[in-house]
């Protein structure tokens, strides 16, 4: 499964859940709109979806200019405005140059603007674009048509002025034009664009260039309602603002506001929609024209004012009621965090049957654990809706909170806000606020211990000693080998889990390792090239720290849990538990890896705490349930076994295999350097699973202990010399042999077949050692079909606050 599809079939399942519980894809059900109240599912709900913020769609003047325009114009004027405009639009550009002060150019939609302007203003081959992480949707897609040309584009974390300013330095002095893209108010917190240090660059710097979206931003705010950038910035030569009119304006259509004439002329001349696709129709330009003179008549201070009132209202209440909001910025956008997607679908829910009509916003729109409800205020609403509305969320929000077992400081970490203390809020409403379990003896307990030695040997192997190489005695290994080693990388922290019943018996059982992960582990091989390119002059780009169940030197099922017991609340209390820690440690990605692809309650209940489902590579996974030669090469396909009989085992008798285990001879530094040298061609070759390399010292601290041993693969060609042309090093389980490393000598792997030699040996040790299955990892999946492994489907469950390092490995996906 493509990474693509990966993000498709999350994106699928979080809506398709949201309309199964009836959050999203509502029809309005009313015979008329009155703007404040909507019918759904037969409930009259008051509306607070809405982002006509001035409420201007119902206003008499606009139905009546948009009345007026078709009884003149028709319907529609159905002409591409590169051969004809319609009647109205020289009116209506003419007012929205006195409302703007500057020159315009409308288009159907603020989308077609961007696709019209950006592929205009950017030349790919001088100038460099950097865009904001939270940047609209519209404007990134846009943007992939300038990225199609192989222009320089750059990701920046959300409203990260100060790394703005070192790559505008950086780029300035290479690039012709360096844009930043930007939104001037963002749509799903309500936060803002720093346009005071927005400008500061503009002025520092003469290649920096502007273009922001202020779709949110108009109307409501700003003399003649010119909006929130123009009001902060009220013009630039170096700046490029589009703005919609579907929004607080009350019709249809994009505006582009442009520095001069000249570029205003180009983009109408040579953008792509300016040219093909249709023009805003006569209903809307009629529409609009009544807008623009209500905007610039003395009415509109007085609408705005009234909006001020509301924000303000609306601040104050949700402040007094101790309620986490995300942004308090004056905006008709509120968002109030809930954490975890459930929690919102949750608080939704409540709010429909109160009767208020909410939007639930959610991955991928925010990342998967920072989800919440998100209100639009309008003129339509009365200050007294609005408290009716914010007294509902505080008055549901502890009944929330207890039925998802989860607390409002859980939020406050989330969102990382500061808590602050209601007024308006009860003694025992606020302290159900805090609780995170309702106050019983807890029917499960959780273990946690930071070293295998505080574990029994025999219940750790019999719980998950078959699945891998993380016995106890290979947990041990693990421990003493990753630390104190020179590369912060190969030193690992581990925390063992175990959640016992009443009886002390185990439910759950798994271990997690904090550790340094590269950020494109999964990405494709042609991505990670990239990466690495890129970490030859700063080693820590795109790597972060991680808390991820099991560890990047194991494969295999890291987790045991009785589905016969109350395994929902298990593994609640094993996510509380690691989550604490993860907190302790600072780290902002959690990792549960190995786990069945096709398990679909697992992957329900995971996702419902904020988990995002990746695919990983198959695990390949061989059955040793034969006696012969013979006996193997019927288990095989026609193919497989033609494969064999030529490819494979006629090339054995040039082979020779030595096995060195705990308490052989320690082999000689030149032979263990050889050793490493030969893990390192394939580390290097092979991208498609990219992490740190293993510790120099590997090998010899494998031999110091007991389940670990050295297959070294010698070849009797006289290239070859007397030193091994490959190393497989594998640990030896109860019933699975596990070869975890694999080292080889390239000049000889098309020649002499030595990466299928090596897998024929490693099959032959296991079959010797009488054990029941090879276990042979990810990668190379067809030569290992070829020996008849199978193929076992695993996944990774992600959750992070931070989406920076998946946005930029999605946009070098892209660049191709």
């Amino acid at each position: 499964m493509s990474k693509a599809t990966d993000h498709l079939e999350t994106l699928d399942t979080m809506i398709s859940e949201a309309v199964q519980r009836g959050l999203m894809h509502h029809t309005a059900e009313d015979a008329a709109l009155d703007g404040r109240i909507v019918t759904v599912g037969g409930r009259e709900l008051l509306n607070f979806g809405s982002c006509s913020y001035l409420g201007l769609e119902l206003d008499p003047r606009l139905k009546a200019g948009a009345i007026a325009a078709v009884e003149r114009y028709g319907t529609q004027f159905s002409s591409s405005r590169a051969y004809m405009s319609a009647p109205p639009y020289a009116e209506l550009e003419g007012l929205f140059e006195q409302l703007f002060g500057a020159p315009v150019l409308l288009a159907p939609t603020t989308s077609l603007a961007h696709l019209s302007a950006l592929p205009v203003l950017i030349d790919p081959d001088e100038d460099a674009v950097i865009f904001d992480q939270q940047v609209h949707s519209s404007v990134q897609t846009a943007l992939k048509l300038v990225r199609g040309q192989k222009a320089h584009i750059e990701l920046l974390r959300h409203n990260r002025m100060d790394v703005l300013a070192e790559r505008v330095e950086v780029l300035s002095k290479t690039r012709r034009k360096v844009w930043y893209l930007a939104d001037g108010i963002y749509s799903m917190y309500g936060d803002t664009a720093p346009m005071a240090e927005l400008a500061a660059l503009l002025n520092r710097h003469e290649q920096f260039h502007l273009y922001v979206d202020d779709a949110h931003g108009m109307s409501w705010h700003g003399q003649n309602g010119r909006g929130y950038v123009l009001e902060c910035l009220p013009s630039h030569p170096r700046m490029v603002v589009a703005t919609s009119l579907a929004k607080a304006f009350g019709v249809g259509g994009g505006v582009l506001v442009f520095p001069d004439g000249e570029l205003r002329r180009r983009v109408k001349t040579c953008g792509g929609p300016m040219i093909f696709s249709g023009p805003i129709q006569p209903p809307s330009l009629g529409a609009a024209i009544a807008s623009a003179r209500l905007h610039l008549s003395g009415e509109l201070p007085e609408l705005q004012q009234a909006m001020q009132a509301r924000i303000r209202e609306c601040n104050r209440m949700l402040e007094a009621h101790g309620l986490p909001l995300v942004s308090f910025s004056e905006c008709p956008i509120r968002f109030i965090g809930m954490g975890q997607p459930r929690v919102a679908f949750r608080m939704v829910e409540r709010l429909l049957e109160a009767g208020f009509f909410t939007n639930v916003a959610m991955f991928p729109a925010v990342p998967m654990k920072r989800a919440g409800v998100r209100f639009t205020l309008t003129l339509h609403q009365s200050l007294d809706d609005i408290r009716r509305l914010v007294e509902a969320l505080a008055h549901h929000l502890p009944a929330v909170l207890a039925a998802e077992e989860t607390s409002l400081a859980s939020i406050h970490k989330a969102f990382d806000l500061t808590p602050v203390l209601p007024e308006a809020v009860d003694a025992l409403a606020l302290a159900s606020l805090q609780v995170t379990v309702k106050a019983a003896e807890p029917e499960l307990s959780v273990e946690h211990h930071t070293t295998i030695h505080d574990l029994r040997p025999d219940e750790w192997d019999r719980l998950l000693g078959a699945n891998g190489s993380f016995t106890w005695e290979g947990l041990r290994f693990l421990e003493e080998t990753f630390r104190d080693q020179p590369d912060p990388a190969n030193n690992w922290k581990f925390h063992y889990y175990v959640v016992r019943d009443r009886a002390k018996m185990p439910v759950l059982a798994t271990f997690f390792t904090e550790s340094l992960w590269k950020d494109d582990m999964l990405a494709s091989a042609r991505v990670s090239r990239q990466v690495e390119e890129s970490r030859k002059e700063d080693p820590t780009f795109l790597t972060s720290r991680c808390m991820a169940m099991g560890s990047l030197l194991t494969e295999g099922n890291h987790l045991y849990l009785d589905r016969t017991k109350d395994w929902k609340r298990a593994m609640t209390s094993l996510l509380e538990a690691v989550e604490a820690e993860q907190e302790r440690a600072g780290i902002k990605t959690l990792a549960l890896r190995d786990l069945p692809a096709d398990d679909p309650e697992l992957e329900a209940f995971l996702r419902g705490l904020g988990y995002v489902k990746v695919a990983m590579p198959e695990s390949m996974v061989l059955e040793l349930d034969w006696q012969d030669d013979e006996a193997f090469l019927q288990t095989l396909s026609p193919k497989a076994r033609y494969h064999q009989r030529r490819e494979v085992l006629p090339w054995e008798p040039q082979y020779r295999l030595e096995v060195i285990r705990h308490g052989d001879p320690a082999p000689s530094r030149e032979l263990l350097d050889h050793l490493y040298g030969l893990y390192r061609n394939v580390k290097t070759q092979n991208l498609a699973l990219n992490t740190f390399d293993l510790p120099t010292n590997l090998f010899e601290r494998m031999l110091q202990h007991p389940g670990w041993e050295l297959l070294l693969l010698y070849l009797d060609d006289e290239a070859a010399g007397d030193r091994p042309v490959g190393v497989g090093a594998a640990f030896v389980g109860p019933e699975q042999y596990c070869p975890m490393v694999i080292g080889l000598d390239y000049r000889f792997v098309p020649s002499h077949r030595s990466y299928r030699q090596s897998l024929l040996q490693a099959m032959r040790r296991a079959q010797a050692l009488g054990k029941r299955r090879l276990l042979l990892g990810m990668g190379a999946g067809l030569e290992k079909r070829r020996f008849g492994a199978r193929p076992e489907a695993h996944c990774l469950y992600l959750q992070t606050s931070d989406l920076y390092p998946q946005a930029v490995l999605a946009q070098m996906e892209e660049a191709g």
